[in-house]
């Protein structure tokens, strides 16, 4: 059993500026000058080198736990109930700052992935309602909620790892019972039965409300390790990449040109005019700004808060509706309305590749179900969230489309995971990840779904495995040697590689004085690589005789294996 350390600090600059959750009153021009930070745009975005290791390293792990608790609930809230005491767990979990539990604040999730215990018996949901009283229903269990675990609360765990949050039994009677003495004050949210459970703490001086250790055990882990990418060649299908930033209002009342939403909308243009892009004289709306790069065009359209102002904005609804249905890339900086709006569920979503940036408070699974649930799963879908609170100057869109603009010149190399580092690196925590990405197919050097070729008389593997010596520029190599003769319209390699950083790598393969490079110092701090490359430079090769596969560690302080390879030729 875990107990998370009620003294783990806080990100420090959670605690310096209004955070995207909700109305606020201050002032932005108490801020002057408005900066965010230095022009990504601008910023050399290479690839870091193995210095920065512990910065850019990922900092979690995802999981799925269940939720075990009692509680007492009214015949019409007790079916709710699981859900709601799984908020105030998600709350106090979160304010430890390093257990994000998800949100379920616009799911009572469904009838079978809640079970009540009668009589020692667990039961679904679905049956529970078959009862003919609700009075035996006063212990549940939730199944199967996601959790990102940072730092050292993601160290040792294991299937049946389990954890603890002090929740309350009676979560619907908290204001009648205890009023406002189990609650933290925010200028910015009025305190009432709804919202409880976010403002959550029962260490807090004077709290009397009758309180419960919620049991939280892992019930399943996720891979981790696996380097995947955006899917770029379906962004850059039609030659052009299109993005939206939409800028919500931070203030309430009037948008004013001193709203922090407008003076983000102004520097990201300034950002954009400083980095080469060339505004277009007649934007459908806002401003959008264009840049050749490489081969590729990209467009960037900006939202201020006059086109839309946030998540309850409906006279401009349809501009949400339009950045949507039209742009590869949507990136919203606004507020969450803690789960309470339902702008993301209405839009029609286009059937093309998308990636979504969700920059507003605990984005973590309050917009990702419904997103996910309009684009009918994750195949045309990858997502960008936080687990936390973020405050209005953390920009994730600015530093990812850099990051991304600099990959579209540089052979498409920019891993999820170095496009995470470069969000890290600017708003300075760790608490965005991205969801959906975990089964991608795309990397520069061959799909990561093709897998290993069936068997084939086209077929010649080596088995013998070989260390790779380490910052050795000889490396490690070994031969394949073919005893047919055959012409070959296409070849591929399978790779089946294990290192403790596979950014230090460089692979290449020789054959009758032609050498193709296999693999180029890619993947950062990647664990292992387990792919099929096509190496067009041996098209209408005749594969008889010795193939050299040399594999070179180019830096200090990792190792690895070569542990087998293999080749496929197409007659």
């Amino acid at each position: 059993m875990r107990t998370l350390p009620s003294s783990i600090v806080g990100l420090a600059l959670l605690a310096l500026v209004v955070p995207a959750c909700s109305g606020g009153s201050d002032s932005p021009s108490q801020q002057e000058p408005f900066s965010s930070g230095p022009n990504p745009f601008t910023e050399d975005q290479g690839n870091p080198g193995k210095a920065d290791t512990e910065y850019f390293n990922p900092n979690g792990i995802e999981v799925e736990v269940d939720l075990e608790a009692d509680v007492t609930a009214s015949p019409g809230r007790i079916w709710d109930a699981p859900a709601e005491l799984g908020q105030f767990a998600m709350t106090y979990l979160r304010k430890r700052g390093q257990f994000y539990l998800e949100s379920l604040a616009e799911d009572s999730l469904s009838d079978r992935r809640v079970e009540w215990r009668v009589n020692d018996t667990w039961m679904t949901a679905e049956e529970a309602r078959k009862l003919p009283s609700t009075s035996g229903l006063n212990h549940f269990r939730l199944r199967g909620v996601n959790a990102v675990l940072l730092r050292s609360a993601s160290q040792g765990v294991e299937e049946g790892t389990v954890f603890k949050a002090t929740v309350p039994t009676s979560p619907y009677t908290l204001m009648t019972d205890v009023a406002s003495r189990c609650a933290d004050s925010n200028s910015h949210i009025t305190l009432d039965s709804s919202v409880y459970w976010y403002l959550w703490n029962p260490d807090k001086s004077g709290c009397d409300a009758k309180t419960q250790e919620m049991t939280l055990t892992v019930s399943k882990m996720f891979p981790t390790g696996k380097l995947t990418y955006p899917e770029y060649d379906q962004l850059i299908a039609d030659g052009k990449v299109t993005a939206v930033v939409l800028f919500g209002q931070v203030d309430d009342g009037e948008v004013k040109e001193s709203d922090y939403g407008v003076q983000a909308f102004h520097e990201m243009a300034g950002w954009l005019e400083q980095g080469g892009y060339e505004a277009v004289a007649s934007a459908p709306v806002g401003k959008r700004y264009a840049k050749k790069i490489g081969e590729v065009s990209m467009e960037i359209d900006l939202y201020s808060p006059r086109e839309f102002a946030g998540l309850g904005d409906y006279a401009h609804f349809s501009n949400l509706e339009r950045a949507i249905s039209e742009h590869e890339i949507v990136v919203y900086r606004g507020h969450s309305m803690l789960g309470a709006s339902d702008f993301w569920s209405r839009p029609d979503y286009p059937d093309f590749y998308q990636i979504f940036l969700y920059g507003g408070c605990l984005g973590y699974e309050y917009y990702i179900r419904p997103i996910v649930e309009k684009k009918n799963g994750w195949a045309k879908l990858d997502m960008v969230s936080s687990v936390v609170e973020v405050s209005v100057m953390a920009d994730p869109g600015g530093a990812f489309l850099a990051k991304l603009a600099w990959s579209l010149d540089h052979g498409y190399s920019a891993s999820w995971k170095d496009l995470l580092g470069a969000i890290r690196n600017d708003v300075g925590d760790s608490t965005f990840g991205a969801s959906g990405v975990r089964d991608n197919c795309y990397s520069p050097t061959g799909s990561l779904c093709g897998g290993p070729t069936e068997p084939t008389d086209n077929r010649w593997e080596n088995k013998t495995s070989a260390d790779i010596p380490d910052n050795n520029a000889t490396g490690v190599s070994s031969v394949l040697e073919i005893p047919d003769s055959l012409v070959a319209s296409a070849l591929t390699v399978e790779l089946d590689v294990t290192h403790t950083w596979i950014g230090d790598l460089q692979i290449t393969l020789e054959h009758e004085g032609t050498s193709a490079v296999v693999w180029d110092f890619a993947g950062g701090n990647g664990s292992g690589i387990a792919q099929t490359f096509t190496l067009p430079a041996f098209a209408g090769a005749d594969v008889k005789g010795a193939w050299t596969l040399r594999v070179v560690d180019g830096s200090p302080q990792d190792t690895g294996t070569l542990n087998t390879w293999a080749l496929v030729a197409t007659p």
